[in-house]
């Protein structure tokens, strides 16, 4: 197997038991698998949801809708980091800001945040390490560039929507989330992408503020 990545070489692991199980959990530059997919491990990582907060939409008139995304009242724990590499390469979004490929790997669940006790490992084996010339600095990078893309994501996500709100007619756009689908839509899509929003190397790095992106609706 061939994974694409300047600088990278694949070498013989010996971390492994006799059945290639992993002994250990994933640290930063293996390539496990389980059943038929492939993951690049990025080891232990601390992630900070944040509390998510909708606007009640239940009257009239409103002129903004706004969501609240709450860092600091957000559950922070420690977790391990893995990314599928679908095409035996390692994909761009980790080094880059690509919002249709880290959109695309969202829609697909290519990214997996697991508890550090998780049962999951038992089914993992490990396949190559990567050798990388400096993993610590590497690992910050992609830590950092799928923040930075789940910032991005999000954005443009509302930015898309509210375009599309703006095209409609003030009485239409005053109530357009009083549709269950619309509310529902935006909801299951920041519930999908709020785990990578707040990634750190540690606890004490997560943020503490709030976001609070708004939607205009056309209210008097």
């Amino acid at each position: 197997m061939y994974f694409q990545k300047s600088a990278y070489t694949i070498k013989t692991l010996i971390s492994r038991n006799k059945d290639g199980m992993v002994n250990m959990q994933p640290h930063f530059g293996q390539i496990v698998a389980a059943k038929h997919d492939h993951y690049f491990a990025l080891g232990r990582v601390v992630t900070n949801n944040p509390q998510l907060i909708l606007d009640n939409v239940n009257y009239i008139g409103k002129k903004n809708f706004v969501i609240h995304i709450k860092f600091g009242a957000g559950i922070t724990r420690e977790a391990q980091l893995l990314v599928r590499v679908p095409e035996s390469q390692l994909p761009d979004y980790l080094d880059k800001t690509n919002l249709k490929t880290f959109g695309q790997a969202i829609e697909n669940n290519d990214l997996m945040l697991l508890n550090t006790d998780s049962e999951q490992f038992e089914k993992f084996r490990v396949k190559a390490e990567l050798e990388i010339e400096d993993p610590k600095d590497e690992k910050i990078a992609y830590v950092a560039s799928l923040r930075e893309n789940t910032i991005q994501l999000v954005t443009d996500y509302l930015e898309q929507l509210q375009a599309k709100i703006d095209k409609l007619s003030q009485r239409k756009a005053n109530h357009y989330f009083s549709s269950k689908t619309h509310y529902e839509d935006v909801k299951d899509f920041l519930l999908s992408v709020t785990p990578y929003m707040d990634l750190r190397l540690k606890e004490s790095q997560a943020r503490q503020d709030e976001w609070r992106p708004k939607l205009r609706l056309g209210g008097q």
